[in-house]
């Protein structure tokens, strides 16, 4: 997108960003929060900026595109819990060439590995200016952009994560503590990094303004019992057949995905393995929407389509059902016919995807006479990976689903962390494309509390931009 195209707040941001200011932008579900981004990362590029993308979720990283990877990966930080508090003894090799950091998905960074992140840019700025001082280098402190909504769904904590969490830090930490959800603004130096704070207010996705004021309502706590109604009374009265059910984990989603193709013929059942180019490891295919080595699918199969097509046919998100599976024999030129929920009938052919990393790369310039070696952060191809770009859809996880619009779907309302249920009915267009499977209670609806707004208010000056 053009710098044109962005709304006055979206402009302001980015303008910021540009200024080379450390950000955290922030904004309603369907503000345009990644819009905002990509169009940075363009810009910044143009510019002649070594940009370093990632997110905290791999499935976040491939959204955002541009060879972005896990910030685990990007850093070389250890996903080891234990290693989280060591002393930082190296930093990356992309880090020591990056004019910019970005991360994305904030909110599901827990802040031992904010700690970690933030010593680690720490360490790199202060041999930055050792080298300023000393032989005169040019290259300025690492610019950091934090992108999320901690308002939407909260770090993963396992059980037994939070018993070293409580046992390295305190009882803050357990459940019920002050510090119970870990978030990254909780990290001792969410302060030091004197965050720029932009909040995008003007929501893309919904056109239904009731719709919008519930939203707002159920994200801060607010109205519940006025809310629930409002979703009970304008809600689909029946299951939606064409549309996903939004669930609360993983093995849920995968039980009812499971459980509805084991009922169809197995007469039509194919197998389709995935053509795999280069030296790719099992974390560069764990990051595509579409990864399945062995894709099973079968006539009558509720799938979503996890790419753009040129032409319009389909988007990234439509839902349909496999009508025809073609196979020609040649590997390109199998194909799916699939009736979307919009009636459309498209034919859908392999997906190939190009698997970009971020690499460094040297070149020779010169200055004041002599030849210096200029190092720079580029994306390069280091493989690919071809298959049917689609996910049985009869079932999604809630947190899968953050990211996402769909025009129809059944929630299980049943939630526990805060957040979840503002991300399950935000992914909706409006209320009336929504099916709850069961009754909405209050429980279910856990919002940001208010310790933790408060928490957050303090760990930098709120300004605000026009």
């Amino acid at each position: 997108m053009k710098k044109d195209d962005l709304n006055k707040k979206q402009r302001y941001a980015l303008d910021t960003m540009l200024s080379g200011s450390n950000v955290f932008l922030t904004g309603d579900a369907g503000t345009g929060k990644t819009t905002v981004i990509q169009t940075f990362i363009d810009e910044a590029e143009k510019a002649g900026k070594n940009i370093l993308v990632s997110a905290t979720t791999g499935i976040a990283a491939d959204n955002i595109g541009y060879g972005a990877t896990t910030v685990h990966r990007a850093l070389n930080i250890s996903i080891k819990f234990e290693d989280y508090k060591k002393k930082v003894k190296s930093r990356a090799e992309l880090l020591k060439e990056a004019d910019v950091l970005i991360i994305d998905e904030i909110s599901m960074c827990r802040f031992d590995l904010f700690n970690m992140i933030a010593k680690t840019i720490i360490t790199e700025n202060e041999e930055r200016a050792v080298d300023r001082l000393l032989i005169g280098e040019d290259k300025e402190d690492i610019q950091l952009i934090v992108i999320g909504d901690f308002y939407q769904l909260p770090p993963v904590i396992t059980t037994d994560d939070r018993k070293i969490l409580c046992r390295m830090y305190g009882s803050d930490y357990g459940k019920g503590g002050k510090y119970e959800h870990g978030y990254a603004f909780m990290s001792e130096y969410w302060k030091e990094m004197g965050f720029e704070y932009i909040k995008l207010d003007e929501v893309c996705r919904q056109n239904d303004e009731g719709f919008k004021y519930v939203l707002n309502d159920i994200k801060y706590g607010n109205n519940i019992r006025k809310s629930i109604a409002y979703l009970e009374n304008n809600e689909s009265d029946k299951v939606i057949p064409e549309a996903p059910f939004l669930v609360g984990t993983n093995a849920e989603a995968d039980r009812i995905n499971n459980t509805f193709l084991g009922k169809l013929d197995k007469k039509t059942e194919k197998v389709f393995h995935a053509a795999v180019d280069g030296e790719l490891t099992s974390a560069d295919i764990k990051n595509i929407a579409f990864a399945r080595e062995d894709l099973i699918l079968n006539i009558g199969a509720k799938v979503m389509i996890t790419v753009n097509d040129l032409s319009g046919n389909y988007v990234n998100g439509t839902i349909g059902i496999i009508q025809k599976i073609v196979e020609n024999g040649e590997f390109e030129e199998s194909y799916l016919v699939i009736k979307t929920d919009k009636g459309k009938t498209v034919s859908l052919y392999r997906y190939n995807k190009d698997i970009e990393k971020q690499v460094i790369e040297e070149s020779e310039q010169e200055k004041d006479g002599r030849k210096i070696v200029k190092e720079k952060i580029v994306r390069k191809k280091v493989g690919s990976f071809s298959q049917f770009p689609v996910k049985l859809a009869w079932a999604i996880s809630i947190h899968k689903s953050q990211g996402q619009t769909f025009e129809k779907i059944n929630i299980d309302p049943c939630c526990w962390d805060p957040g979840q249920f503002y991300v399950a009915v935000s992914r909706a267009k409006s209320a009336n494309g929504i099916h709850f499977i069961r009754p909405i209670k209050q429980s279910y609806i856990k919002a940001f509390s208010k310790d933790n707004e408060r928490l957050l208010e303090q760990s930098f000056e709120v300004e605000e931009g026009a």
